[in-house]
């Protein structure tokens, strides 16, 4: 059991301690972020006021609060992007610490374990093809079977004289063209 106290902890740990450091610098960035806006709300409403009272320069004025307001979001992205990214580093160098000290597993162990991991993929794999291939051939017969019907059933519905009167005055208009274009020709 001292064994398992010394072994770091699963990646799984790893990449959420990561998503929690993460989320926490993004919230304390999203919030800095409102106190800006807050900021440059309070600079546009004043600059708005002055343009009420006839001041002209309020357009070059809100142009270049737009500008320098892109520039500073531009700016924190960036921040917290190597924030993010130095924080990475340190845990990377604490893996390679961790890891360092250990031995490399055996290599039958891992060998064993690969084994372990292709033959249930692949069991798993065999067993999916085949329910779908049964499930496919279940869809089939009954398609099969409902094509066989359709067919008796237009036989039967054929059979009957004028219950179709529109189908007659169609093949009479389909034939006639073909007629008029014989006789054109002679």
């Amino acid at each position: 059991m001292a064994n398992a106290a010394a072994l770091p902890p699963l990646p799984s740990v790893r990449a959420k301690e990561i998503e929690s450091r993460a989320s926490a610098l993004s919230q304390r960035h999203v919030s800095t972020d409102d106190n800006d806006s807050n900021v440059n709300a309070n600079d546009s409403n004043a600059q708005i006021e002055r343009a009420g009272t006839g001041e002209n320069k309020c357009d070059s004025l809100s142009e270049e609060n737009i500008h320098s307001s892109r520039e500073a979001s531009t700016l924190a992205s960036e921040q917290h992007c190597r924030e993010r990214y130095e924080q990475i580093e340190i845990l990377h160098q604490k893996e390679q610490k961790v890891f360092d000290q250990l031995p490399p597993l055996d290599p039958t162990v891992t060998c064993d374990a690969i084994h372990q991991y292709l033959s249930n993929t692949s069991q798993f794999l065999n067993s999916y093809i085949a329910d779908a291939n049964a499930s496919l051939e279940g869809t089939s017969h009954k398609l099969s079977v409902l094509e066989k019907q359709m067919s008796l059933l237009e036989s039967k519905l054929e059979s009957i004289p004028g219950l179709c009167p529109e189908d007659e005055g169609e093949i009479a208009n389909a034939t006639a063209p073909e007629d008029l274009v014989e006789e054109t020709k002679r």
